[in-house]
């Protein structure tokens, strides 16, 4: 009487209370992706320019003075877009790697019990094979 309450128990256990928690887990995993590489704020500021380099426009008159602002503040925010845009693919490799890691876990837990089943019946046969 006491083995099928316990076997009971544990299957609610794994199918509903193991189920959320790993979801929680799991979302927890996507969140710090998401803001280690800080994937928002790059997308927010994605042509600002790279670490504020920019040029002042000095002379209004001076072509040289205009020249030398305009050349100065595209290089910035080319460069600027470039790093950001690496660094958010990099984010989102490291975001579809976690969510395939995640389904994988998912999978797994639900043929847990039956990979533990079958493991222990082929452990079975092959002991008795073996007598």
């Amino acid at each position: 009487m006491f083995l099928p309450l316990i076997i009971y128990d544990y299957f609610v256990w794994h199918y509903t209370r193991a189920w959320r928690e790993i979801g929680g887990v799991w979302r927890n995993y996507l969140w710090f992706v998401v803001h280690f590489f800080s994937i928002p704020q790059l997308m927010r500021s994605w042509f600002a320019p790279f670490k504020r380099v920019t040029e002042g426009r000095g002379n209004t008159w001076n072509f040289e003075d205009l020249a030398g602002f305009v050349v100065i503040n595209i290089l910035s925010r080319v460069i600027g877009a470039i790093v950001r845009t690496v660094l958010i693919l990099i984010g989102l490799v490291a975001l579809l790697v976690t969510f395939c890691v995640g389904m994988l876990i998912y999978i797994t837990w639900i043929l847990l019990p039956v990979i533990i089943i079958g493991l222990v019946g082929g452990s079975l046969s092959l002991f008795l094979i073996t007598i």
